[in-house]
């Protein structure tokens, strides 16, 4: 899953909600981690001068969890563009958890022979 047009706050509060759903997502660098609550912080100089930020994580959904764990609410400061790949079904699985905890819309998508690339728009509900 990629995120981009948003801030390290929102990033994170996307990833989180998915880490609580999906505990056995791999390790990545986690936005906000100047101080020590992850990995580091991308900065404009680390993706070119004007370039955007674009946060990154995957997550194995083999395990996928059927319902909203208590707590998991995400809260955004402003809508965040969501962009994920995977197998059909592992797509189709994430974009409903999604659902569950934020308002999403459909932006687009690419069919491929055994992949789907979705781009999504994150919002609070």
């Amino acid at each position: 899953m990629e995120l981009s047009d948003c801030s390290a706050h929102d990033a994170a509060a996307v990833f989180d909600v998915l880490r609580t759903a999906f505990p056995q997502a791999s390790p990545a660098d986690r936005p906000g981690g100047a101080d020590g609550s992850g990995g580091p912080v991308a900065t404009p100089a680390d993706t070119g001068a004007g370039g955007a930020t674009v946060w990154t994580e995957t997550f194995d959904i083999s395990g996928a969890a059927d319902a909203v764990p208590p707590g998991a609410a995400g809260t955004l400061t402003r809508p965040v563009s969501a962009d994920v790949q995977g197998g059909y079904l592992a797509v189709d699985q994430l974009r409903a958890f999604l659902a569950s905890v934020f308002a999403v819309s459909g932006e687009g998508a690419a069919f491929g022979d055994q992949e789907k690339d979705v781009h999504l728009c994150l919002a609070n509900r």
